[in-house]
């Protein structure tokens, strides 16, 4: 009998909503936390996992002989060797798309709540302090006034554009390729990854995490972008040098960031809680209701589509090199 093992303690609060989508008889577990001694214990007998965050490799997969099936709970895989799954002959698949419309709108939202200085004006009225003026005179700003840069224009970041459109801003990307039909249907223009940077009040970024995307932005690319200008976040943590966001932000440069993730997000530290110009959010930007009911459902769908031997959807292909 197979057993599904969830291996991200973050995911506790779906395991019922999990189990009662899956066969009877099929047995689901969880960690109780991230040691290599409770995974151990739980993952001899384990033929699929479903993770979030957890990072699986070699010596994970050692721990889980009858592994045969890791589905990851949204759109990130990046936590998973994707080569070290493969030589064990475990099948990888993700969610991609599936929390675009929660993850669209939070991106928005700290869009404007940087440009409307809305930590400090609620902080302020929370202290009893209603002296509009000196936020007026510090200043607000208006999204149409922008130039956003989206960096990727996959399911989320066409979804941000769409939902940028209606306030005014102008809207350019970047992506390996140009993207005619995109361009068309979201009024969005195609730069370098240079001129993206250098025009961009606002850059956001909607990219999967990997060697090449790792430490994207650092210090270089927060030196070219116009002073006064914001970074969005809401990918993956990995894909900032955290420690030249902080020099860009203190120096003056960049006016604030909005992340909804961080690099160290597992050990709970938000490394910028001195920072008032700097938003952060703990990774809830795909966690709409409605985007946990469809990450559940395809979740379950595709465990009970490897228990009936059927095709599994969205399968990561192994890595080529």
């Amino acid at each position: 009998m197979d057993k599904v093992l969830v291996i991200d303690p973050a995911l506790a609060p779906f395991v019922d909503r999990l189990a009662a989508s899956l066969p009877q008889g099929i047995t689901i577990d969880i960690v109780s936390d991230f040691s290599d001694e409770d995974l151990a214990r739980r993952a001899a007998d384990a033929t699929i996992f479903i993770d979030a965050r957890r990072r699986i490799d070699g010596s994970t997969l050692a721990m889980a002989p009858n592994l045969r099936f890791i589905q990851f709970m949204g759109v990130g895989f990046d936590p998973v060797d994707r080569g070290a799954a493969a030589s064990a002959g475990v099948a990888v698949a993700y969610m991609p798309g599936v929390n675009r419309i929660g993850a669209a709108e939070h991106t928005v939202m700290l869009m404007l709540a940087l440009l409307k200085r809305v930590a400090l004006t609620e902080a302020m009225t929370r202290d009893g302090r209603f002296v509009p003026s000196d936020i007026i005179v510090a200043g607000i700003d208006d999204l149409a006034d922008a130039t956003v840069g989206l960096l990727g224009l996959g399911q989320i970041g066409s979804a941000v554009a769409e939902r940028l459109a209606p306030f005014g801003p102008t809207i350019v990307y970047h992506t390996r390729q140009p993207l005619a039909d995109a361009e068309r249907r979201l009024g969005a223009s195609y730069v370098s990854f240079e001129e993206l940077l250098r025009r961009s009040t606002i850059v956001s970024l909607h990219l999967p995490l990997s060697a090449e995307t790792h430490h994207l932005i650092g210090a270089p690319e927060f030196a070219s972008m116009p002073p006064g200008s914001y970074l969005i976040n809401v990918g993956r943590g990995g894909l900032v040098d955290e420690a030249a966001l902080r020099a860009a932000i203190t120096s003056g440069h960049l006016a604030g960031a909005g992340l909804d993730v961080v690099e160290g997000e597992i050990e709970g530290i938000n490394p910028f809680a001195d920072l008032p110009q700097v938003i952060v959010t703990p990774h809830v930007a795909g966690g709409s209701r409605n985007s946990m009911r469809n990450v559940v459902e395809r979740c379950t769908d595709n465990i009970n589509r490897y228990l009936a031997g059927e095709p599994l959807r969205d399968l990561l292909p192994a890595p080529t090199d």
